[in-house]
């Protein structure tokens, strides 16, 4: 029997969000999730939506969703600081993604937020696959950037397709495709953990990761390092969610979504103080189709790319800082 998907609207998404919270035992605040989808409809009401919970403590838990746009071109920071959502502290966080954008051309936007506090991230789509390296263009990157270039090289990381700026922790995500046939042996996740000083990775932890669809690394603006790195695999059922830890099944058997059987995202994060999983729920039923766009997206040869020639600067000329 096919069932038509549930009527997508602010009321839903916003009962469905409490939903969540109550589920995972998480706190929510119902002025933010009021405010925040009022100011965003367009995007919550036109665009894929994802609802996503993690395995950490609960006193470290949140909830967190996001859209994610492919087609308006529209770039969310522009908004957000029209409607207030974001406060420019003059730090370089908040001209990374706009610098980033004149040199490399978007393919779309997607935006975070959390239920407690409103937006928390914004990520660039990439119209190409880049290695890293073209980023040394950008006159502003975080610290540990180019520090940490050679053991991208090592790790075989040389097709960048996803960006993310995070606006709570003053944090740079970079998202790859895998392109390495060692990226699907699970020798990666151990090699980065061994060389960035982190626990050595499980054995589950090593087959999750020779499945991944894409791998992130983040950087603190002013770390010395790479802090973290993620695998994340895609495409899993309500039902066959990998039983790494118990709130995961509990969550993907119970999280509401527009459509019956909504596929989901289980990413393994390590870092310097041992590991804990993310999962995330295609609440509209599309979201897979967007990540599979952003992972097909050409490869831009380092050599046949050349940063767009830099405008002299002029009084007046905006900045977001």
């Amino acid at each position: 029997m096919v069932r038509t998907p549930r009527k997508r609207s602010l009321v839903t998404l916003r009962a469905d969000l409490i939903a969540v919270a109550k589920l995972t035992g998480v706190p929510y605040c119902e002025n933010t999730l009021e405010r925040v989808l009022n100011t965003f409809e367009k995007g919550f009401l036109n665009h894929s939506i994802q609802i996503r919970s993690t395995t950490k403590p609960l006193d470290k838990r949140d909830l967190c969703f996001r859209f994610l746009d492919l087609e308006s071109r529209e770039h969310p920071l522009e908004h957000a600081l029209r409607k207030g959502e974001v406060s420019p502290n003059g730090h370089e966080i908040y001209d990374w993604l706009p610098t980033l954008a004149e040199h490399f051309p978007a393919l779309g936007y997607g935006v975070d937020f959390e239920a407690t506090r409103g937006l928390t991230k914004i990520w660039q789509f990439i119209d190409g696959a880049y290695n890293p390296e073209a980023l040394q263009a950008l006159p502003i990157m975080p610290r540990g950037y180019s520090a940490s270039l050679p053991l991208l090289r090592e790790l075989g990381l040389d097709s960048l397709t996803i960006v993310g700026a995070d606006y709570v922790h003053n944090s740079v995500n970079l998202y790859f495709r895998p392109s390495q046939a060692s990226h699907h042996t699970g020798a990666l996740v151990s090699t980065a953990c061994e060389r960035l000083g982190f626990a050595p990775p499980s054995v589950t932890a090593k087959v999750h990761a020779s499945k991944t669809g894409c791998i992130a690394v983040t950087y603190g603006w002013q770390s010395p390092s790479i802090d973290r790195i993620c695998f994340y695999v895609a495409g899993f059922s309500r039902e066959d969610v990998p039983a790494y830890d118990p709130l995961l099944r509990n969550y993907a058997r119970n999280v509401p979504a527009l459509v019956d059987d909504p596929r989901f995202i289980v990413g393994w994060s390590h870092g310097p103080r041992g590991t804990y999983l993310k999962i995330e729920d295609d609440y509209t039923g599309d979201v897979s189709n967007i990540f599979e766009t952003a992972m097909a997206v050409p490869t831009i040869e380092l050599g046949d790319w050349e940063p767009p020639a830099k405008e002299p600067p002029h009084e007046g000329r905006r900045t977001l800082s």
